[in-house]
């Protein structure tokens, strides 16, 4: 039997149209796990899908990458604190209905890829569990995450959009054994919703994924608080992670930058140094 690795390094990346190319990529950084973006389109609606996902399987295969998990995306969202509310998620409701059958339709993908945990950012739940518009959110969750646990899935909150005891509340009212977390500690930070350290204490044993990046609080003007490299933000990966240690995560640290070319590379190039070190520390006590 192979021994499941602690706390395996893991990097956030998209499949395009050329999956062997992404995953062998991710294979050079040493990086034994990685996280897919939404699938493309062709990936699941078109004749060509069935082309593609094969494709896809083979570079699974070849390269050795594990998946951990597939992040769903819908179109129309815009991120910031002003126009996020009523784009963001399965929350708005009059986006709901369409955007809810393409999580479903990611899920029965990943489901033939052999992905066994789906991830979303589901937009800024309400504090008041008495609105309509939570009611209707709940309802709608406890649905799509039946249909994942038919797919014998996980489903995976992204944190972020609201305080993380807002999010607790809603996986308790959910009421279902496959709701899990996929802690982002800088999206709390740079949403102004929470704390990482509060997010491990109230959340730390649904979660079963992280996307490990930096970012410091918003200011004024409704724009979210600037993402920064790892190390260099406010998050303090050296405390948060080995407190999500203590609550019996074992799981990806996984490496988000939401930038693009050679500057990204070398920022995951250092993420992987600092959190190789703070994981050594970690397993050494």
């Amino acid at each position: 039997m192979v021994k499941k690795e602690i706390l395996p390094l893991g990097v956030m990346t998209g499949i395009g149209a050329n999956p062997i190319e992404a995953l062998s990529k991710i294979r050079a950084l040493g990086i034994p796990t990685c996280q897919l973006g939404n699938p493309p389109d062709e990936y699941i609606y078109t004749k060509k899908a069935d082309e593609l996902n094969e494709k896809l399987k083979s570079a699974i295969k070849k390269t050795g990458i594990k998946i951990s998990s597939v992040f769903i995306m819908y179109q129309g969202h815009i991120w910031n604190l002003i126009d996020g509310p009523r784009t963001i998620g399965l929350v708005p409701e009059n986006t709901r209905a369409p955007r809810v059958v393409h999580a479903c339709a990611v899920s029965n993908w990943a489901k033939k890829i052999g992905i066994k945990v789906v991830t979303s950012h589901m937009g800024f739940i309400p504090a008041d569990r008495t609105s309509l518009i939570y009611q209707g959110f709940i309802d709608t969750m406890k649905k799509f995450v039946a249909f994942c646990k038919n797919n014998n899935q996980l489903f995976a909150f992204e944190t972020g959009q609201e305080p993380p005891i807002v999010l607790r509340r809603a996986i308790d009212d959910i009421g279902a054994d496959n709701v899990r977390v996929n802690l982002d500690s800088a999206n709390l930070l740079m949403y102004g919703m929470g704390t990482p350290l509060e997010a491990v204490k109230l959340l730390g044993e649904f979660v079963v994924n992280t996307h490990c990046k930096d970012g410091k609080m918003p200011k004024a003007g409704g724009k979210l608080g600037p993402e920064m490299p790892l190390g260099e933000g406010d998050v303090h990966y050296e405390e948060v992670l080995p407190a999500l240690y203590e609550k019996g995560f074992r799981g990806p640290l996984t490496i988000e930058r939401e930038i693009s070319g050679a500057q990204q590379i070398k920022d995951i190039k250092k993420a992987m140094k600092l959190l190789e070190e703070i994981r050594g520390r970690i397993l050494k006590n």
